[in-house]
């Protein structure tokens, strides 16, 4: 525009800062509204409003509460300021300023005229305190705003909104309970596969997988399941270790030709390893291999944590190998997992050497830590034994 001579107006200035904000560009969008300012054009309420996301994007939420508070002295802040505002407070420090905000604002103590209308709360400022409280794990707190404001008349999709942010927060908080409780809320207004899928990661978060297991047959009954879905039920198996369910609802997603992917397969391996079922875990990683399905870092870790504690040193070295001939670099827990695995007697010696060669070669072993049998087997060795530690340089076995 300004090279075809054509004068910004605050409304092509609101758009650039919009497009800034979605970025968290937020440095650009300050430079933005100082230049609209240096033109002498008043920033509107919308340019504001594009700043203060820019600034809870990029969680500054001094700069955002600043910024509110000039709104309200020079501009009419409407609900989007609001749920901007208490947006750049979602952090686990700054919670209680989302919630002081958000009540000080909705009981007209500040004197902000939009916040209300028709006698209903600004449902953007109260889902963005509640997902501060998610963030925050703020439980009681998130209930009290449910008590305050959960009452007044909301629109269909706004009720289903507030119910699975409080699906979330009790969930973290271990309330399984309280999340079929607002399940039933949101499904008053209809089934829908998000609603499940929260209910049941909040079930599993938990470690309710009886419920959550209950949940995903209404999915199924319903026809919403997805690999989504899958995912969801599978990880509520992994946290309690039922690895035969998890494995048969992967058989299950393979019959009704549901497409696997890379979180619901590691889902499945890592309860696999938690009850040290090696095979199952080996075979689920060569089932992944022959459906296309990108192995990570997680799965390698799992398979060889399984490996390490059926004493399988010899495949967790292998894995290990594998694991760097497809270009996925050992992380602690797989290199932890692989020496660990060679504390059988006659073996800490290639743990050793193993240690060693990552030690030269990517520096990661200073932030390993090492078994404490792999400890004693070398306070026990003899005069060799403590030669090889020192080329090591590991100073807790010097």
């Amino acid at each position: 525009m300004l090279a075809l001579r054509a004068t910004p107006n605050v409304f092509s200035y609101g758009a650039a800062i919009s497009a800034t904000a979605s970025a968290a560009e937020w440095k650009l969008a300050m430079e933005l509204i100082q230049e609209l300012s240096h033109s002498r054009i008043q920033p509107s309420v919308i340019c504001c409003n594009a700043l203060l996301t820019a600034y809870a994007n990029s969680t500054l939420w001094e700069r955002a509460l600043h910024l509110f508070l000039h709104m309200e002295k020079e501009l009419r802040a409407d609900d989007v300021s609001l749920g901007a505002a208490i947006a750049a407070c979602s952090d686990f420090s700054t919670w209680p300023w989302a919630l002081s905000l958000l009540f000080s604002q909705l009981r007209g103590r500040r004197g902000v005229s939009a916040v209300l209308r028709d006698d209903r709360p600004n449902a953007v400022a109260i889902n963005a305190a509640l997902r501060s409280c998610e963030i925050s794990t703020a439980w009681a707190s998130a209930m009290g705003v449910h008590a305050e404001f959960g009452e007044f008349s909301l629109r269909a999709e706004e009720h289903i909104t507030r119910a699975r942010h409080m699906m979330a927060i009790c969930g973290r908080a271990g309330r399984w309970e309280w999340a079929l409780f607002f399940f039933d809320r949101a499904m008053k207004y209809g089934a829908s596969e998000t609603s499940y899928n929260t209910a049941i990661t909040a079930c599993e978060r938990s470690g309710a997988w009886q419920q959550a297991l209950s949940l995903f047959d209404q999915m199924c009954s319903n026809r919403l399941a997805s690999t989504r879905s899958y995912g969801s039920i599978i990880n509520a198996f992994q946290s309690s270790a039922q690895w035969r369910l998890a494995v048969q609802l992967l058989h299950q997603m393979w019959i009704d030709r549901t497409e696997w992917n890379t979180v619901t397969c590691n889902a499945a391996l890592s309860s696999c390893e938690k009850a040290g079922e090696r095979k199952m875990a080996l075979f689920l990683l060569q089932s992944m291999t022959r459906q296309s399905v990108q192995a990570d870092e997680i799965t390698y870790n799992a398979a060889i944590s399984a490996c390490e504690r059926t004493d399988r040193w010899d495949l967790a070295l292998h894995l290990l190998a594998e694991m760097q001939s497809n270009s996925l670099p050992p992380s602690d827990t797989s290199l932890t997992a692989a020496i660990s695995a060679c504390k059988t007697p006659g073996e800490w010696e290639r743990a050793l050497r193993l240690m060693a060669g990552f030690l030269r070669r990517d520096r990661l072993m200073v932030q390993v830590p090492l078994p404490h049998s792999l400890f004693h087997s070398s306070r026990i060795a003899s005069s060799y034994t403590a030669q090889s530690v020192c080329v090591c340089a590991h100073p807790c076995m010097t």
